[in-house]
């Protein structure tokens, strides 16, 4: 093999060069080893899900084919599996990971960064494409029982690009440009650390971006004998790119097309031109030969945390024609903190199986059933064409008019001794052949496990949501598997997200957050301000969840007094909890109004901020002062027309927010007490008397005299009596002291 290789390798390439080569070639073939066993039933599987299912698989050529049939043999094809295959799918690809950021450390930048990585997990998630990633993993999972993630930060001018200015050293006079900055900053010369910007010496820097895509097990090469992703000795990943994005990518003309396809690649470039009609039995699908610049060239991508002859690894690319495209040594995966190597490559599976790498799926199991059910309705459609059409006995000697079958025919014959033509009924199927068709059917469902209630039927005489809730899990609880391996695979994902965004993205992203206030502010996100935190996802999160399910829990809460339907905050949380926020009475509206008093009372306390300092500087009375600000409170709240709970809760959630409580005390004290006259005070009486009683009163303190006007509390509104029992104390304020 060895021999073989070298006759293949580029006479121009240099000794190291053809030493690298045959290095990947190496675990090339180590990796092929047997993989076809895998390879010829991930095929099979996919075929079947589209619709050729009357295949049969040649050892010799390693590849599947029609099978040879007479034409009079029906070959139908109710395609049963690829239904069952689209349920379990679409259970999988409901499975939404819920990110949950820890410190790392018991220390106060800790804490914090932990609290900034969700939204670095918001724009890492926008950024990569993991949601068109996830729903081809569905796919490639429930197809196949495996598939890869795979993370890269992608430094191609496609991503954009920044000019970034060089330096020039002020002692010595050295020009640097902006790649060769050493991180220490220091002028590699003179060692000064006098370094000046120098457009002069700058360079246009890609922006780079951070990509995940979804790799089919075609593409990715390993041991099989080594169970766990991590522990491999190397990860070949085998990919198929036109000729010119190779040569544009790499800036390397060099690069030819070829067809160096192994069985595998050949599978997966057939799949390209499948349907329910035909296809190829996996020959390359480009139409231009090796030598046309439209080609296309096969890459390999070879990840080796530790050789022997490279102890700290090394990262390769290279075309099928041997041409070295890129080499990076050492190993560049690696966590910053403790240097240890990594694989930005996560393998995902369906099933484990003890004893092997690669996972396994339902599919397998329901290919022969579908198979069987193919052959049986063969065979029913056999009979029913060949014995169950009626015949005619015609005696010999007897002249007919032509017996076309047509309804209302009339048939004119003559023959001797009474002799004329009889209808021969025919034989039905048999009736084990019908039930053996629906017991295939309900094997179906026993081995996938998706039964009514998971594909949204009526399970039955059952009519309750709790019941109809308990099958779904039930269900799921086959899944139970699945939804883990997921958790581990996203979980591991986002840890080698956010070191790869961490070390290489050192151009800011520029993300808009919604601020409590109710305004926007634009944040922008740097990767080398990212520290160390731990990522977890939070454990049973990817499990889908049903309305009927939410609300059976909720009910039962209600019913163990767990939830409090008087306090606002948990009202409006069971609406969104419900999906049902349209049901509050001018909820929307009133948020819009609670974000715009939120950021008027903001604009308001920074120019009040510095009223406050002045006066403090002038020796003014803190009463005084307050005071004075009571009288410019931009608040004024509005018994009838606001919904008071809505505002109840959006305030309080400003009132948590780190600007809120950056506020003097003064200020902060002032929008509690609107809190309590305009919004807290109305909220019980309407549960006392109700709006209309609310209104009456309004109505009798603006007609009674001396009753009208504010109550001396910022923002208040007419509150002097709240209720049956309210009274007022002495300084204003409304008193329940009979209203329990």
């Amino acid at each position: 093999m060895a021999d073989t290789r070298t006759k293949r390798a580029k006479d121009s390439l240099s000794d190291a060069d053809k030493k690298k080569v045959e290095l990947v070639l190496e675990f090339k073939d180590r990796f092929v080893y047997k993989r076809w066993i895998f390879e010829r039933e991930w095929y099979r599987n996919i075929l079947f899900y589209v619709g050729q299912q009357w295949i049969t698989y040649e050892d010799g050529s390693r590849r599947w084919r029609l099978k040879n049939m007479p034409a009079w043999v029906p070959m139908p094809v109710t395609n049963r599996l690829a239904s069952t295959v689209n349920s379990i799918r679409s259970s999988v690809a409901q499975v939404v990971p819920a990110f949950d950021a820890r410190p790392s450390k018991d220390d106060e930048k800790s804490v914090l960064t932990a609290h900034a990585a969700d939204h670095y997990l918001d724009v890492i998630l926008d950024e990569s494409g993991f949601r068109g990633m996830r729903r081809r993993l569905a796919s490639w999972l429930t197809m196949c029982g495996n598939a890869f993630i795979q993370t890269e930060f992608d430094t191609s001018p496609d991503t954009g690009t920044v000019f970034v200015p060089g330096e020039t050293c002020a002692a010595c006079g050295t020009q640097l440009k902006p790649e060769e900055i050493p991180q220490d900053l220091r002028c590699p010369n003179c060692g000064s650390d006098e370094l000046n910007e120098d457009a002069a010496v700058g360079s246009v820097i890609p922006q780079g971006m951070l990509r995940v895509r979804c790799l089919s097990p075609f593409e990715v090469y390993v041991d099989h004998a080594v169970m766990e992703m991590e522990d491999q000795p190397a990860v070949l990943v085998v990919e198929t790119k036109p000729l010119e994005i190779v040569k544009q990518t790499w800036n390397n003309d060099d690069v030819t097309s070829d067809t160096d396809y192994e069985t595998g690649r050949q599978y997966l470039n057939s799949l390209n031109n499948i349907t329910g009609s035909g296809f190829s039995p996996g020959l390359p699908t480009s139409k231009y030969g090796p030598d046309n610049d439209g080609g296309t060239v096969t890459l390999y991508r070879l990840y080796c945390k530790t050789h022997k002859d490279y102890p700290d690894g090394f990262y390769a690319v290279m075309s099928g024609d041997q041409t070295i495209l890129e080499w990076h040594e050492p190993f560049p995966f690696r966590f910053l903190k403790t240097n240890k190597p990594f694989y930005p490559v996560i393998h995902c599976i369906y099933d484990d199986v003890p004893g092997r790498f690669w996972g396994k799926t339902p599919v397998d199991d329901l290919v022969p059933k579908q198979r069987q059910r193919n052959e049986i309705e063969s065979l029913y459609q056999t009979i029913v064409m060949r014995c169950s059409n009626p015949v005619w006995l015609m005696p010999t000697g007897v002249q007919t008019t032509p017996i076309t079958g047509d309804p209302g025919i009339v048939i004119r014959y003559s023959g001797t001794a009474g002799m004329k033509p009889e209808r021969l009924q025919g034989v039905d199927a048999p009736e084990s052949v019908i039930k053996f068709i629906t017991q295939i059917d309900q094997d179906f469902e026993e081995i996938a496990n998706t039964f009514a209630a998971m594909k949204g039927k009526q399970p039955g005489s059952v009519r309750a949501a709790s019941a109809i809730q308990m099958l779904i899990e039930r269900g799921f609880g086959r899944y139970g598997s699945v939804f883990d391996n997921l958790e581990e695979s996203y979980e591991r994902w986002a840890v080698q997200a956010l070191e790869l965004w961490r070390q290489k993205a050192v151009f800011p992203r520029v993300q808009a957050v919604s601020k409590a206030a109710g305004s926007w502010q634009f944040i922008e996100f740097l990767g080398s301000d990212l520290g160390d935190v731990d990522i977890r996802v939070e454990a049973g999160s990817t499990r889908p969840k049903s309305a009927a399910g939410r609300q059976m829990l909720l009910q039962q809460m209600f019913q163990m007094g767990a939830i409090n339907m008087l306090d606002p905050e948990q009202r409006i949380k069971v609406f969104e909890e419900m999906g049902a926020q349209s049901l509050l009475p001018g909820a929307d509206a009133d948020i819009k109004v609670v974000a715009e008093e939120n950021a008027k009372f903001m604009a308001w306390a920074n120019q009040s901020k510095d009223i406050i300092a002045d006066s403090e500087m002038k020796g003014i009375p803190p009463l005084a002062m307050t005071v004075l600000l009571q009288q410019t409170f931009p608040l004024k709240g509005n018994p009838i027309l606001d919904h008071h709970p809505t505002h109840l809760i959006h305030h309080r959630r400003f009132g948590q927010s780190e600007e809120f409580r950056a506020l003097p005390e003064a200020l902060q004290q002032m929008y509690v007490m609107h809190m309590v006259y305009a919004h807290y005070l109305p909220m019980m009486a309407e549960g006392q008397i109700g709006p209309m009683g609310v209104a009456l009163q309004m109505v009798a303190q603006e007609q009674a005299p001396g009753q009208a006007g504010q109550n001396g509390k910022p923002g208040g509104g007419a509150q002097k009596t709240a209720g049956p029992g309210a009274g007022s104390n002495e300084d204003g304020m409304t008193s329940n002291k009979g209203s329990g």
